[in-house]
């Protein structure tokens, strides 16, 4: 049973940090475009600057949960892309350093220095999760509870067509983000932004979703298609009525553009329970009761996750809330 909650728990975190951090990821990638003068960026600032930290945590969360409490995954698939995931933490620093250093040195260049640091680090991150999603998602050459990483886990149709639609969507993220909490031209060029990245991100999606149905690698990988097909049709679906809300000012916009962002872990998850690695090699797979800790393990430490999390949730949600108003050039930066 404990397997299960710990498994679930990790899905909401990894939905939890792309719909939340997704959207610091989105604006670092548009924020260039969006703000041309140093107000501008400074709006663009202001609207993600008290949320910038507090969207990492779910991140940090998720790979507690997955070092503690799966070891088998942790032994086959984090290590195994490790390459992946070293790039992946380079840009998290990266895109940290150009934050914190962007506003140290006034002067024009050091800030557009800086401003492409940002977005090129937080290309890279989209890149980088659309691709390992990818890589996960397919059967995976796990031999021993071993997984032997190559260059022909990357090189293939769908996890390049994957990367390039975390960048669309992520991207529409943070437009659909700025175009609802900010103010004055910024708000008015994200709207118009976010009709183009939808569609983008719909077709990337349907793009990937084709490669991936005729890749028989992603075949193996995924024994219930039907759900994860659906869900990934809804994740496209979603990207479509992000950009359609938007232009219409509704409210709604965010929700459909993080439920484009998060759903393909839905997918990946439900599209291989109860196994966590499906393995290219006969009687390799990695089940979820293989991969997870011991039972006693589980039910040692659960209860006092189950705890924790009500209060991870509820600080976010005062945090929005506390943070709900559109920013402009004289809101406060908190970095």
């Amino acid at each position: 049973m404990w397997d299960n909650i710990w498994y679930a728990l990790l899905a909401l975190l990894l939905t939890g940090y792309l719909v939340l951090d997704g959207i610091t990821i989105g604006t670092g990638m548009v924020g260039r475009l969006l703000a041309r003068t140093d107000a501008e960026r400074r709006t663009v600032d202001a609207a993600t600057g008290p949320f910038f930290l507090g969207n990492e945590v779910w991140l940090v969360a998720a790979a507690g949960i997955t070092l503690g409490g799966f070891p088998g995954l942790e032994s086959t698939v984090v290590s195994g892309m490790a390459p992946l995931i070293v790039v992946a933490v380079a840009a998290l620093v990266l895109r940290h350093a150009a934050i914190q250093f962007r506003r140290r040195v006034p002067t024009p260049g050091w800030r557009r220095r800086w401003d492409l640091f940002l977005q090129a680090a937080c290309v890279t991150l989209a890149l980088m999760w659309g691709a390992l999603g990818a890589v996960v998602l397919g059967a995976l050459p796990v031999k021993d509870g071993h997984l032997s990483p190559s260059l022909d886990l990357l090189l293939r149709p769908v996890p390049a067509a994957s990367a390039l639609t975390a960048v669309a969507v992520l991207a529409l993220h943070g437009a659909v983000f700025l175009a609802r909490r900010t103010s004055g031209p910024v708000a008015e060029r994200a709207a118009a932004l976010t009709a183009r990245l939808g569609t983008a991100a719909a077709g990337l999606g349907l793009l990937t979703l084709l490669a991936a149905a005729f890749d028989a690698r992603t075949r193996d990988g995924v024994p219930n298609a039907l759900p994860a097909v659906l869900i990934a049709v809804a994740a496209i679906t979603s990207a479509l009525l992000a950009a359609r809300l938007v232009a219409s000012d509704s409210p709604g916009a965010p929700v459909f553009s993080g439920l484009a962002a998060c759903l393909p872990v839905l997918a990946i998850g439900i599209g291989r329970f109860p196994q966590t690695v499906m393995s290219t090699y006969e009687g390799e797979n990695l089940s979820l009761a293989e991969a997870a800790a011991h039972p006693d393990t589980l039910g040692l430490v659960g209860p006092l996750m189950l705890l924790v999390l009500p209060v991870l949730l509820a600080f976010q949600a005062m945090q929005w809330w506390a943070f709900r108003t559109r920013t402009d050039e004289r809101s406060p930066v908190y970095f």
